[in-house]
């Protein structure tokens, strides 16, 4: 996306904005998403908060995190996987996001 989505805003075909409080709720009674997408970072939440949640309600898919270039990527994925070992977690970069967007494409 090149501009930051809004709950329940509508998306491309198969894509749903959740705010992180309402993801928990998302995840319960239906399929789960194959794929998390979220900022690093954001007002009330973090990768940390969402790979809980997401921990929590036993989602074996993935989660991506955008961020810009960190000085010690390592060290956040060693600390959502110590908070969620069941996810598979990496970070993405702007570069990746345009991967990311043209590999959804097709």
């Amino acid at each position: 996306m090149t501009k930051q989505q809004q709950p329940g805003e509508i998306g491309p075909a198969g894509v749903d904005f959740v705010a992180p409080t309402a993801l928990a709720t998302r995840l319960t009674g239906r399929a789960a998403p194959a794929l998390v997408l979220s900022p690093l970072s954001g007002r009330g939440f973090d990768a940390v908060t969402i790979a809980q949640t997401l921990q929590a309600a036993a989602y074996r898919g993935v989660y991506y995190a955008t961020t810009r270039a960190l000085p010690d990527p390592a060290l956040v994925r060693a600390e959502v996987t110590r908070v969620a070992p069941d996810l598979v977690f990496d970070l993405l970069l702007p570069e990746d996001m345009a991967w990311l967007m043209r590999t959804a494409r097709g």
